[in-house]
């Protein structure tokens, strides 16, 4: 087998020249158009992070706290998945912006594992592009999870309301209660125009009940 190297069949051209040229001005812009939109990507991330958690921590428990526990356990764990997976797609823009490795090589490690400087721009350039890609993919996943999230607080339904079990003289009412002052219980019983009000004077025994018979 033949391995010399061939003689080209003609000098570069202009063309090939400015298409070298331009291709150098390329890898020497492409790390740093890459980090630049990372550290854009960071910026927006991080105060979305933010926002979205200081909205958990104010609004979270009063939003959920009226939810059946079915349903408040799936909008935590849709809600926190989307929180995780921002904070992931926020260290993989980090990483891309920053590199995620600590830069210790010298130039002869460069030119044996890239051939060149500009081999090894190129190849950074890639590594942080793909980082970036991983944070795009991981906010579209979270957003996508928050939304669902706060859809399932628009759309769930109410907890129903604890019954009360009332034993006085004249037998036993079972109801939600309405109220219990001016020495009166009132009781929304299932059945009944108006609440059912018993005096409280006449009470043996109350209690909770998860149903009413």
């Amino acid at each position: 087998m033949n391995l010399r190297p061939r003689r080209p069949a003609g000098p570069p051209s202009a063309t090939d020249l400015a298409e070298r040229d331009r291709f150098r001005e390329l890898v020497r812009e492409s790390l740093p158009a890459v980090r630049a939109s990372a550290e854009a990507w960071r910026n927006g991330l991080a105060a979305f992070i933010t926002l979205i958690g200081a909205a958990i921590v104010v609004k979270g428990r009063g939003t959920t706290a009226e939810l059946p526990f079915g349903w408040r356990v799936a909008v935590t764990v849709l809600v926190g998945g989307g929180l995780a997976l921002a904070v992931v797609g926020l260290w993989h823009a980090l990483a891309a912006q920053a590199g995620n490795r600590p830069l210790a090589v010298t130039l002869a490690d460069i030119h044996r594992d890239h051939g060149s400087v500009d081999g090894f721009e190129v190849a950074t350039a890639i590594r942080a592009a793909r980082r970036l890609t991983r944070a795009r993919r991981a906010v579209a996943v979270a957003l996508a999870l928050l939304f669902a999230g706060t859809a399932l607080t628009w759309w769930a339904p109410a907890a129903r309301s604890g019954f009360l079990k009332v034993t006085h003289g004249s037998g036993t009412t079972c109801g939600v209660l309405l109220s219990a002052d001016g020495a009166t219980v009132r009781l929304s019983v299932a059945g009944r125009a108006g609440p059912v009000e018993i005096p409280l004077a006449s009470v043996d025994n109350m209690a909770v009940a998860g149903a009413c018979p």
